[in-house]
């Protein structure tokens, strides 16, 4: 009777003894890398930071575009049937720190807003937005990655609810000029429809 409760005290001492001492790796306490104890840079940098990163991933014609205009038009991933051709669904307006507008791939009329946030919780700002460059590169990615569940997902309204459908249509003419100035992609209508 006395060996169960030896066994049991012993059993319940190594217990306490695990639960109160630091975890370990092969009896060394675990260490912070060094990259996560870096010091946090200042907005400007972070600005700058952000976008050296969307300069390097997006493609020249892209960040060009975003250096003329503040926006970056993509097309969408999403492809229907039309006929014979494939179309994509949508074609996309991406604003840093405003929603995505979707336009219909062949008149460029803008027919919904996608909002999506990707809020700051690092550089503790008050606006607790991230960094311009990230904002739009954390969109572009969505839209290129994973278009299905950016629409199925996103808060959904019409086309001008959040960005006026003015800016839209100014924004829309400013890439038509931009695009025959660079004669980028001349698969996509200049003209922008008057009715939607």
């Amino acid at each position: 009777m006395t060996v169960p409760i030896v066994i049991g005290a012993g059993l319940v001492a190594v217990a306490a003894r695990l639960l109160v001492r630091p975890r370990t790796v092969r009896g060394l306490r675990r260490q912070t890398p060094s990259w996560a104890r870096e010091a946090p840079v200042s907005r400007p940098e972070a600005e700058r930071r952000s976008l050296d990163l969307l300069r390097s991933v997006v493609n020249a014609d892209e960040w060009a575009m975003f250096e003329a205009l503040g926006f970056i038009c993509v097309t969408g991933r999403r492809f229907r049937a039309d006929g014979r051709e494939a179309i994509p669904r949508y074609r996309y307006l991406i604003y840093p720190h405003l929603p995505l507008v979707a336009l219909l791939p062949r008149s460029m009329a803008p027919v919904r807003e996608y909002c999506i946030q990707f809020p700051e919780t690092g550089l503790g700002g008050t606006d607790g937005l991230l960094p311009t460059g990230d904002d739009v590169l954390a969109k572009w990615m969505t839209v290129r990655a994973d278009e299905d569940r950016l629409l199925a997902f996103a808060n959904v309204c019409n086309a001008g609810c959040q960005i006026p459908l003015s800016q839209i249509e100014r924004d829309l003419r400013r890439l038509a000029r931009w695009r025959a100035l660079h004669a980028r992609q001349p698969d996509v209508a200049p003209a922008i429809s008057a009715r939607y």
